[in-house]
């Protein structure tokens, strides 16, 4: 629901705007269409080319209908090299097993500990694995420096950097009772 507000706010905002702040409005958010043809019906915009997107109603007339969804993907590249960069939240929230995994701490953990019993407590240290369509996104939004094994001495994950449970990825013989 509330991806579809948002675009209607917006609209609402710019046109209720001056027709000078209309048109800077207009050229910073290109992509919302339906604005752009309320605003040029209300005043002219002398800035705007008479062959441009903006003119032609076909088009005006398709984009009403069409909803913006925001999707979260890898958006960060450097500006020398145009190289993928590494979102930091990811890194300084998050930590890569061996195996392709995520763990993260428990949301809240930190916050009004005041008010909660012993046993909330001794569950907020816990970690947790992320499931397989985070760890996808995850992956994406990393570079292939963080992806790679790294070995600490005294290293409190590392039974987990294994998985010995599944026949798989299973790397030391089972023991047979």
């Amino acid at each position: 629901m509330l991806r579809s507000v948002v675009p209607a706010l917006r609209s609402i905002r710019l046109v209720s705007t001056p027709c000078y702040n209309a048109a800077r409005n207009i050229l910073f958010q290109p992509r919302s269409f339906a604005t752009l043809s309320k605003v040029s019906n209300n005043c002219a915009l002398p800035q705007l080319k008479n062959d441009s997107l903006i003119n032609n109603r076909q088009i005006l007339e398709i984009s009403k209908n069409i909803v913006v969804v925001p999707a979260r993907t890898v958006i960060k590249f450097s500006l020398q090299k145009g190289k993928r960069k590494s979102v930091k939240a990811v890194v300084k929230r998050f930590f890569r097993l061996h195996w392709g995994g995520w763990i993260r701490t428990k949301i809240g953990r930190h916050k009004k500990l005041w008010k909660k019993s012993p046993n909330q407590k001794r569950r907020l240290k816990q970690h947790v694995f992320c499931n397989a369509t985070q760890n996808t996104l995850l992956d994406k939004m990393v570079t292939r420096y963080w992806k790679k094994p790294r070995y600490y001495v005294d290293d409190p994950y590392a039974p987990y950097h294994t998985r010995e449970e599944f026949p798989v990825t299973r790397r030391k013989p089972r023991d047979i009772y």
